[in-house]
């Protein structure tokens, strides 16, 4: 044989046992040091639990104080704004004339709900049930509020009534 053949020989011999040497070896010791690499990975994940535990708890307790500081109980939202309308209404001095079903609009995918309320009382007071329905609770906005000059013939007084729309988007 010739040199050249030699050469060729050695080359693709080399070449092979690198091969098997990457085969049965380099691989395993990869696979293992990457399987190696996401368990340390959890590890840390799994050390940080507590204190990740620890903040949602923070976060429950604040979210709570939220709630009970704007005054919403778990029922739905008319009910929490009927809830606060009469509550300011015994304190206010003023009357709850009418409560009707929400209007509701559908756009995307959202709802659009109205709420109409009509009280009767004086006008302070009626300004400052709209104050806090919009400013006390989560209820929405109030978009429009119309007062009314009425009289009644029968008692020769007149009283003032206000028709207030509270909005919101779901």
């Amino acid at each position: 044989m010739k040199l050249d053949n030699k050469n060729k020989l050695l080359i693709a011999g080399c070449l092979v046992l690198l091969f098997a040497t990457y085969k049965l070896a380099l691989s395993k010791t990869m696979a293992i040091q990457e399987e190696y690499g996401n368990l340390k990975s959890k590890r840390i994940q799994a050390q940080d639990i507590p204190e990740q535990l620890a903040l949602l708890a923070q976060k429950e307790q604040y979210y709570d104080s939220i709630m009970q500081r704007m005054d919403i109980g778990d029922t739905s939202v008319q009910n929490n704004l009927l809830r606060t309308i009469n509550e300011q209404a015994k304190v206010r001095n003023v009357k709850v004339i009418d409560f009707n079903p929400p209007h509701t609009h559908s756009f995307d995918d959202h709802k659009l709900l109205t709420h109409s309320i009509v009280l009767n009382g004086s006008y302070t007071d009626i300004l400052q049930v709209a104050y806090m329905l919009e400013h006390k609770g989560s209820f929405g906005d109030i978009v429009h509020m119309d007062f009314e000059k009425k009289k009644d013939y029968r008692k020769r007084k007149s009283f003032l009534e206000a028709t207030i729309f509270v909005q919101h988007i779901e």
